[in-house]
């Protein structure tokens, strides 16, 4: 669904435009908005965006969990307390809401990263930290070997 990586920058308000390739595939789907959470990576924060159909198949899939887990209460209260459904405006950008800005350490420059069925939004200089640090993990024999591809 979606792929690549993608700079971008922040306007004053806390807009950002989509890329374009991530706009396509919304608008071929006929989608106007997205969910947008917290989410962790290693150490660093960033924010996961999620189109309306993958976002009800998360959803749906922590309805199967048990509801009284506190594991599970926790993780509900962290990730589905914090989102917020916001629209694509007609030039194709979304506002990001101030606290999770704040969350993920968006100042101006921001990077998209595609997760197949969402992306994630980062702090460029963040995301290019992390992605050092995944590629140092990749690169070693054991790590494939532990993914079976």
């Amino acid at each position: 669904m979606f792929s690549g990586r993608f700079d971008h920058a922040l306007d004053d308000k806390g807009r950002v435009s989509l890329p374009v390739r991530f706009r396509e595939v919304l608008t071929r789907e006929s989608l106007d908005r997205l969910y947008i959470t917290k989410a962790p990576f290693e150490s660093e924060h960033c924010l996961a965006v999620y189109p309306p159909t993958e976002w009800d198949r998360l959803v749906g899939r922590l309805q199967q969990k048990p509801s009284f887990d506190p594991d599970v209460q926790n993780f509900k209260l962290w990730f589905l307390g914090e989102a917020h459904e916001v629209q694509v405006d007609r030039q194709g950008r979304i506002l990001i809401p101030p606290r999770l800005r704040e969350y993920a350490g968006l100042e101006r420059e921001v990077t998209f990263a595609a997760i197949i069925d969402h992306f994630q939004l980062w702090d460029r200089a963040r995301f290019d930290a992390a992605l050092q640090l995944a590629e140092e993990r990749v690169r070693k024999p054991q790590f494939l070997e532990k993914l079976n591809i």
